[in-house]
């Protein structure tokens, strides 16, 4: 990533907490390589058009995160259209779990470890508290957990809240073929068959939601993963942070 002055990195990379500069987490996960990524710009005409799918489909997922997390509030929110089917599916989670909010896009430090980031929610879900991150992607990836290891052991170092979990709510939208297993999903603009079978003349059903909760095994594992990214990012962004005096 290039930089221009250092006000610009710091923008970029960090949070400013209580007169203290703390690197963000998602900056410091992004050093992990992403070979999924990697194969979304391959399959583009180009560079510039992957680039345009990604910014509609960040802007769509933003748009189902934040109405997700109004509601989580109590907020009677207008929902737009084009990712009603997300929201019913996450009306329905609701319906079949007891689920309470209790902090919204709080802001976590580690002292310990110099970070800093903003969880998603901290909730309880059916008696049990933990770290929720929403995501609107296909499928839940391993690389979620290195994220929310570090927001759960931020938090423990309050030292007042009980063993913590931690969740992916993945939220999406899809058509299923009336004919076969194929499955389309045309998030921002990028339209993906999955699970097709050959010589099939798709017929297309209704647009519909999915929510899908998956608990995640013990996070010590996965901050390891993410301790070892905070060195790398460390290494790369050396210089400005001997500016910062890091």
């Amino acid at each position: 990533m290039f930089y221009r002055t250092l006000e610009d990195f710091k923008n970029a990379s960090g949070y400013n907490v209580d007169g203290l500069w703390y690197p963000r987490v998602t900056a410091i996960v992004g050093m992990k390589a992403k070979p999924g990524l990697y194969k979304f710009y391959a399959e583009q005409e180009s560079f510039e058009t992957g680039e345009a799918v990604k910014a509609k489909s960040a802007e769509e997922g933003t748009l189902a995160h934040d109405t997700v997390e109004a509601i989580l509030r109590g907020e009677p929110p207008a929902i737009p259209e084009i990712i009603k089917p997300v929201v019913e599916a996450f009306f329905n989670f609701l319906n079949h779990n007891k689920v309470v909010a209790k902090l919204i896009e709080e802001r976590v430090i580690s002292k310990r470890h110099q970070y800093s980031g903003t969880m998603d929610v901290l909730a309880e879900i059916n008696n049990r508290l933990g770290v929720l991150d929403i995501k609107t992607s296909y499928s839940i990836f391993r690389d979620y957990g290195i994220q929310t290891s570090a927001y759960v052991e931020a938090l423990n170092e309050r030292k007042n809240l009980p063993e913590l979990t931690r969740w992916i709510l993945r939220l999406d939208q899809h058509k299923k073929c009336l004919h076969c297993p194929a499955v389309l999903r045309t998030k921002g603009g990028n339209i993906k068959i999955r699970g097709e079978k050959k010589f099939c003349n798709h017929q297309w059903g209704e647009m519909i939601g999915e929510a899908e909760l998956k608990e995640l095994p013990s996070y010590q594992k996965d901050f390891n993963a993410f301790l070892a990214c905070k060195t790398l990012w460390e290494w790369e962004n050396e210089f400005w942070l001997n500016r910062l005096g890091y």
